[in-house]
């Protein structure tokens, strides 16, 4: 089995657009050979920082200031994808239409990656 996560942060106020496109596509992976699983993840912003303030005494906060925001940091996802193989999953990227993908791109952040994982725990 191979692991394919792919990471993508969506322009802010576009989060709902972003989950949408990638929430329509999922026929076509169930369709597609080779094809296991895939689980869509959508960053909560800020909330880790806001639970660990929320344990913090006067003291501490003021010790450690709240991070500047970006105002272009949008919104993250992770998709982790199972496949049967690596191959399986090259042949669905390289032989699927990119006619869909343009409708993406405008609501996403200059930033994306994707590459193979291996499982260490176990």
């Amino acid at each position: 089995m191979e692991t394919v996560v792919v990471q993508i942060a969506a322009k802010a106020g576009m989060e709902d657009k972003v989950e949408a496109f990638y929430l329509s596509q999922q026929a076509e992976y169930e369709a597609a050979p080779g094809f296991i699983d895939r689980t869509i993840l959508k960053a909560r912003t800020g909330a880790m920082f806001k639970a660990i303030q929320s344990r913090l005494t006067a003291e501490q906060i003021a010790k450690h200031p709240a991070p500047e925001v970006d105002a272009e940091q949008g919104t993250e996802f992770i998709l982790v994808e199972h496949w049967e193989s690596a191959e399986l999953r090259m042949d669905f990227t390289m032989n699927r239409s990119k006619e869909r993908d343009k409708d993406l791109f405008p609501y996403l952040l200059p930033r994306h990656a994707s590459e193979f994982y291996e499982e260490v725990t176990g």
